[in-house]
Order: C-alpha cells, then sequence, then structure tokens
C-alpha cells in the first residue's frame, strides 16, 4: 500500500493532499468497529454527525462494518479508498496487516483515530480533537465546491458503483427472513432486531 507519511502533522499542504485522496481514490468506504468512539455504537452527537457529514460528503462512498469476531479473510475491503473509524486497537493492528499482506499495493488506507497512531502502514488522522476533523469535512466541501478535482464518485465508473449501491440497498424489503439477514451488511449485533422488525411487517 502507499501511503503519504502517517505522522499526524496536519499541514495545509498535508490536509489538501488527504483530500484528494480522499475524493479520487475508487470506491470508497467507511469502515465502523465496535468501538464506542466512533464506531457503529458510539452514541455521542458530535462524532455521529462528522461521520454523517463524511459520508455524505464524499460522493460514491459505501458503509460497511468490521465485526469483532469476523475473520478478516472473509471480509471485503475497497481496492482503492478504505477509511476505518473506531476499530479497536488490537483489531485494528490486525486489519492493517491483513490489508497490508494482501491487498493491492495501490490501495489507500485511512484511520481516524483519537489514541495512539497505528504502527502498521496507513495514513493515520487523529481526530481526538473534533475540530481537526471538522477542518477536514470542510476542506472537502471547499474543494468540491471549487470543482477543480472531480471526485471518483462522479466519474461514469463511480456512477455506475453508485446505482449499484443503491440497488443493493434493499433492507426495506417487506420480506426479509432471519437466515437471509446474513448477507446484510450490519453487526451481527443487530441481526436479530432487523429480522424482528422484517418478519413483523412480513406479517
Amino acid at each position: 500500500m502507499k501511503h503519504p507519511d502517517s505522522k499526524n502533522q496536519h499541514t495545509s499542504r498535508d490536509m489538501d493532499l488527504l483530500v484528494r485522496e480522499i475524493l479520487t481514490r475508487p470506491r470508497p468506504t467507511l469502515y465502523l468497529g465496535s468501538s464506542p468512539r466512533w464506531g457503529w455504537n458510539d452514541s455521542d452527537p458530535v462524532r455521529l454527525r462528522l461521520l454523517s457529514r463524511l459520508r455524505d460528503l464524499v460522493p460514491g462512498m459505501d458503509q460497511a462494518h468490521i465485526p469483532d469476531w469476523k475473520p478478516l479473510d472473509s471480509l471485503t475491503f475497497s481496492p482503492g479508498l478504505s477509511i476505518l473509524a473506531g476499530v479497536p486497537e488490537s483489531r485494528l493492528e490486525a486489519v492493517l496487516a491483513h490489508l497490508d499482506a494482501e491487498r493491492s499495493h495501490e490501495g489507500f488506507v485511512l484511520v481516524l483515530h483519537d489514541s495512539d497512531a497505528p504502527s502498521k502502514p496507513c495514513q493515520a488522522f487523529d481526530v481526538g480533537d473534533p475540530s481537526l476533523f471538522e477542518a477536514l469535512l470542510e476542506r472537502l466541501e471547499k474543494e468540491i465546491g471549487a470543482g477543480s478535482v472531480t471526485p471518483w464518485g462522479h466519474t461514469p465508473e463511480g456512477r455506475d458503483h453508485v446505482e449499484q449501491l443503491k440497488k443493493s440497498a434493499s433492507t426495506n424489503r417487506p420480506d426479509w427472513k432471519w437466515d437471509e439477514t446474513r448477507s446484510v451488511n450490519i453487526p451481527e449485533e443487530f441481526r436479530h432486531e432487523l429480522a424482528a422488525g422484517l418478519d413483523e411487517h412480513a406479517e
């Protein structure tokens, strides 16, 4: 994997380069882990708003989860841009080692963290101070508005990808059954709730 220097010195030039990577890498995907900070079960309104804004800002961005129990070789990661947030430290090191060994060397991995930077190769961005993350999002919005770079999600390939994402987002089907929820890309912890709610609608 090719990455800029992963030190957390967010200079103006570093931020600009990172913004370009986020916007132009193919198939951008936000992967959420189980941590109560920045993960899928985070209840903090500020962090939730920032993650939601990231998803909304980056054209073509998908979202997936990294369960703690699931073997890494059974997970599918983006060949272009993987943004990891809320992945527990021990799990994160294993994920990064897996990506470094298995993925294309052209892939770009960005880790959003608020403690020590990961020791494995990646681009680390310290979100311990939410205002830094806010500044990154503002730069993303400014770059998109200026039109100086074409986001991958606005390319023909990216638009096709977005259409595929829309077609696969079928969790509102009224006829889901328990076994079928295994194919839904959500944390295991939520499958009981999903199946119960959908089976209720099916009746």
